[in-house]
């Protein structure tokens, strides 16, 4: 299923928050976008309910200092998100509780019309950190809305350079969902297979460039196919060469990312990524 362009054009970025570092890192990372384009930004605290909370502590008293505490630290960063946002920026937060902190950010992505929810994460090796077991995977994993991922100390520079990290299998239906992101920030689309070094790619990929842009509507697509044994190491080291500004990858089943999920930590080691993932559900 495409994407469609008006969904895109809506500029609706949710900022979940548990008031961490590493999530007002995000915060700092969707003012940026700012530059480019007027913003709906809406912080958003996902808490756990209150059932299943005092399941785990047993306690009424605590469970309301906790939600209490929320809300006080809610309205102070929502204070000093405002103080610093450029006049182009809306600034709105909400508190929701639910049976788990994905399903509360998912729901409300979807609710409010979100056209991507914006997450920090912790670790100068960002990717890996979303991989392994943390909110930001669950969320990546199950959320039908598009995922920015800010790993830790990364600022906003502009998107010049996506790597789009393709599989072959759905090539042509990713380009579509991604174009209409790429024409938002006139960035160009580094669409990236990695061979291993028994496949040969290279030639057909070079020869369909032409049609994906025409397919695509959009002539700011090249092409590239490199042979590597590790998928990881391919992607990081691709990266670098054409010192990119995002990562795409989409998150359907049998997928890339499923292979990238799968892959051992000594792997996930190497791919010391400094710059966001966006990360679509194909469906």
């Amino acid at each position: 299923m495409d994407l469609p362009i008006a969904i895109v054009m809506n500029r609706r970025i949710l900022l979940p928050t548990d008031f961490s570092k590493s999530s007002k890192e995000a915060i700092e990372y969707a003012h940026g976008l700012g530059k480019d384009f007027n913003l709906d930004l809406i912080l958003l605290h996902a808490g756990i309910t209150g059932r299943h909370i005092s399941t785990r502590i047993g306690s009424r008293k605590i469970v309301e200092a906790i939600k209490n505490s929320s809300e006080l630290g809610m309205e102070r960063l929502y204070d000093a998100v405002k103080k610093k946002s450029a006049s182009n920026i809306n600034i709105s937060y909400d508190i929701v509780y639910s049976s788990s902190i994905t399903k509360g950010v998912e729901t409300y992505a979807i609710k409010n019309d979100i056209d991507f929810i914006c997450i920090g994460t912790k670790g100068a090796t960002g990717v890996k950190k979303v991989f392994f077991g943390s909110n930001a995977a669950k969320i990546i994993s199950k959320s039908k809305v598009p995922v920015i991922t800010i790993p830790e100390n990364v600022t906003y520079k502009g998107i010049k350079n996506i790597v789009y990290s393709c599989d072959l299998e759905h090539m042509r239906k990713e380009l579509k969902m991604l174009v209409p992101y790429a024409k938002l920030w006139d960035a160009w689309i580094h669409l990236l297979h990695i061979d291993k070094p028994s496949e040969n790619h290279s030639e057909d990929l070079i020869s369909q460039e032409k049609r994906l842009m025409a397919y695509a509507s959009f002539d700011k697509i090249k092409t590239k196919a490199l042979e590597h044994d590790s998928i990881i190491k391919g992607i990081d080291q691709y990266v670098e060469h054409i010192d990119a500004d995002m990562i795409v990858m989409f998150t359907h089943s049998t997928s890339l990312f499923e292979k990238l999920y799968h892959t051992s930590i000594t792997q996930m080691e190497a791919f010391q990524t400094k710059i966001p993932l966006l990360t679509f559900q194909k469906e």
